[in-house]
């Protein structure tokens, strides 16, 4: 008879994030401008310009728009962001999300119905260990030193 809260926002074949001791809600008529950074995980229904960066994860909900570059464990997006995103464990678009910028994150969901412009690497492992990635293999040009 009534739906689960955590039921209403989902679409078939989404998979629940776990959530966290705490998690912080920007409401539908809430509009931020600023930088937002937290140990907690924060779900996003309103406008927000700037940056956020988060310990945990950031989900943009259906109603909410950004205007921010997005750094998080996990970033699920099902509303609209115009923004590059870096998720270090995974970036999900759900059917109906929108992202206009660039995706960093070593595990990629594009769903079926997501919109996407923009570029995606996948080579975080490499440089979040501090390594460099070996170009060598994928240069045409070979350089002499006399």
């Amino acid at each position: 008879m009534f739906k689960k809260e955590s039921d209403v926002n989902k679409y078939e074949g989404e998979q629940e994030i776990s959530v966290n001791e705490s998690k912080s809600l920007i409401g539908r008529s809430m509009k931020l401008k600023g930088n937002i950074s937290s140990d907690e995980e924060i779900q996003i229904e309103g406008i927000v310009e700037g940056t956020i960066k988060m310990k945990h994860n950031v989900i943009i909900g259906r109603s909410g728009k950004v205007k921010a570059d997005i750094t998080a464990r996990e970033i699920i997006i099902k509303g609209e962001v115009n923004g590059n995103v870096h998720g270090q464990v995974k970036v999900e678009i759900v059917p109906g999300g929108v992202l206009n910028g660039d995706i960093i994150s070593e595990k990629v969901v594009l769903a079926e119905g997501a919109k996407f412009k923009g570029n995606i690497d996948m080579s975080v492992r490499a440089e979040e260990s501090g390594k460099k990635p070996d170009n060598s293999k994928h240069s045409s040009k070979s350089e002499k030193k006399d």
